[in-house]
């Protein structure tokens, strides 16, 4: 049975009043007509080629067919699942992305994870102990050493001497050399002339200092990476969403025009566009989810693990921001500890040229020892003691002292071109960075008004399939473009976020 053309036009109405949302407009129509559908079947479209026939009035103004629709009030529809609602399409591809085996809980949690898994900065932290390792090595040759040697000695060939002693003219027998034999001697020395070696303890802090300014720069990077490796997991589980919302919808839009040709009101080419414009959805929403598994595997290895690593539902972006800020505070750019570790660096090679240099000035030690022997060493003692002084003056050594010195002067020019050149580059990162958060949100605002176009046009494309003007192709073409606008937003509005954690940390100071 067939409606008056006059009610199809009340009907279309009603339905174009019912898109109120952006993400649901072409869902809700799409159900107002599958309610309409599954009451009564719509009149069918006349060949193109034959005459239309008078065509049904033009929709009434918003007012007079809010009045009028109760005329046309179909039958009450078959029992099932209320059309627009979210169980009344069944697609294994709706179903959301399995959970990560891990799930980060706070900020908090992965401050603390990247400080005790991260290999480098476990690595820098070691450093660190190394280097005073050394440092103590440096001392050391400033200090006394004393040095305690004992020896045995056992003679084994040996020879017997007959003498006569002269007072009592008795013949004397003697083995020589006496064994066995014990010596024993405790040695002292004390460098009192050592410049270079008093240098070098400076030089070892100096390395000390600038090991540990490469751990902060190292937490300054850790911090932006989780921060950056969240808001992407956010990001990406945004779009995710947004990609089985769109999917659902064109699984609406296909279902309702089967029914549709099924009832003999539609034609097989809107059915085909319908599926394609579904293909494509499932091709994006296949995309999305393997971009949302590698950002929870790419937070895992930020955090120190093999596994996955999601976040919380509940998560917002505005604390992660918050907590970022907290631990890292903002600072000048000439403060930043990558340049402060080349500023360091530098001055540890000009420290390497002035070592090079006191390779030229002379040594002097003191040493002292002290033996005992179980043979007679000084007349009939068996021990002796001794003090003496050393002086060396180097003269010439082929020139290998020459050679150190310029290697470390090129070693200094090198620190200064590299500290100029980096100098350059985190001015232009800060200014950057700083203009990104601008653009963020400049672009943000062009998302959000490219979307509300994209919706209005698909509503306005299917108000005109419905009531015969347009066509099939329209709403295809309008809801991909939708379904584009929905994912330039989320992606867009964590941009925006990724910006502004990036502007703070391009000068910040971090601690944790």
């Amino acid at each position: 049975m067939s409606l008056p053309r006059s009610a199809a036009a009340k009907q279309t109405v009603v339905r174009a009043l019912v898109t109120t949302s952006v993400v649901t407009a072409s869902i809700a129509l799409c159900g107002a007509f599958s309610t309409t559908a599954a009451a009564q079947p719509a009149p069918p479209k006349p060949p193109a080629a034959q005459p239309a026939g008078p065509r049904a009035p033009q929709a009434a103004p918003p007012n007079a067919g809010a009045a009028t629709a109760p005329a046309a009030t179909p039958p009450a529809a078959p029992p099932g699942p209320a059309p627009g609602t979210v169980n009344d399409i069944d697609d294994p591809m709706l179903s959301a992305v399995p959970p990560p085996p891990q799930t980060l809980k706070s900020w908090q949690e992965a401050l603390s994870l990247i400080g005790t898994r991260d290999v480098e900065l476990e690595t820098a932290v070691l450093e660190v102990k190394r280097l005073k390792a050394l440092r103590r090595e440096a001392l050391a040759a400033a200090l006394p050493t004393i040095t305690a040697t004992g020896t045995g000695t056992i003679q084994i060939l040996r020879q017997t001497l007959s003498e006569t002693n002269p007072l009592t003219g008795a013949r004397v027998s003697t083995t020589v050399p006496p064994s066995p034999t014990l010596t024993g001697s405790v040695s002292i020395v004390q460098p009192i002339l050592a410049p270079r070696a008093w240098y070098a303890i400076g030089t070892a802090d100096a390395t000390t200092e600038l090991s540990k300014l490469s751990i902060e720069d190292k937490k300054r990077t850790l911090v932006a990476a989780a921060a950056d490796a969240i808001v992407s997991v956010v990001s990406a589980e945004h779009v995710a969403e947004v990609n089985r919302v769109g999917l659902k919808a064109t699984l609406r839009r296909l279902a309702l025009q089967k029914r549709k040709v099924d009832l003999g009101g539609g034609a097989n080419l809107d059915v085909v566009r319908f599926e394609q414009d579904v293909a494509a959805a499932r091709s994006t929403l296949i995309d999305g989810d393997e971009q949302l598994l590698r950002a929870r595997e790419k937070l895992g290895l930020v955090l120190g693990s093999a596994e996955p690593y999601g976040v919380p539902p509940d998560i917002s972006l505005d604390e992660i921001q918050q907590a970022a800020q907290k631990t890292c505070k903002p600072g000048n750019l000439n403060d930043r500890a990558d340049l402060r570790a080349l500023r360091a660096q530098k001055a540890l090679g000009e420290r390497k040229v002035t070592d090079a240099e006191l390779m030229y000035s002379p040594t002097a030690q003191v040493s002292s020892t002290a033996l005992v022997s179980s043979e007679q060493i000084v007349g009939t003692g068996h021990g002796s003691w001794n003090v003496q002084a050393v002086l060396s003056v180097p003269i010439w050594d082929g020139g290998f002292k020459y050679g150190a010195r310029r290697a470390a002067k090129v070693e200094v020019e090198q620190d200064e071109l590299k500290l100029k050149s980096l100098e350059r580059t985190a001015t232009v990162e800060v200014s950057q960075a700083n203009r990104a958060v601008e653009v963020a949100g400049r672009s943000l605002a062009v998302a959000r008004s490219a979307r509300d176009l994209a919706a209005e046009n698909l509503r306005l494309a299917q108000i005109a399939f419905d009531s015969g003007a347009g066509t099939s192709f329209d709403i295809v073409d309008g809801a991909r473009r939708l379904r584009e606008a929905d994912l330039s937003l989320a992606v867009k509005e964590l941009d925006l976020v990724q910006a502004k954690v990036a502007a703070l940390l391009s000068t910040a100071e971090c601690s944790y």
